[in-house]
């Protein structure tokens, strides 16, 4: 009696063309001691506005004011101030 193998054809796994899990961000002024981040809360989508000092950067989490959650982990000396504004990604 013979035994055959039976290879299947290789198939790639299939991706959603959108992403569902990502995060908006945009870093300006990035050359000077006050860097100023949009971004939008990883939980809310709520549109922030950050100024964070980088001179001795250490891992802070960025709160976010309209669900009280961490909104974004980075990289910074200090978080100035954080401020609700529209999202200019839309939603």
């Amino acid at each position: 009696m013979e035994s055959r193998e039976i290879k299947k054809p290789y198939k790639p796994k299939k991706f959603d063309a959108e992403t569902s899990n990502f995060q908006h961000i945009k870093i300006l002024d990035c050359n000077k001691p006050v860097s100023r981040i949009i971004f939008e809360c990883w939980h809310c989508k709520q549109g922030l506005l950050s100024e964070v000092e980088s001179q001795a950067p250490t891992f802070l989490e960025v709160t976010c004011p309209s669900c009280g959650r961490t909104a974004l982990r980075l990289t910074a000396s200090k978080v100035l101030s954080t401020t609700p504004i529209s999202s200019p990604w839309g939603q």
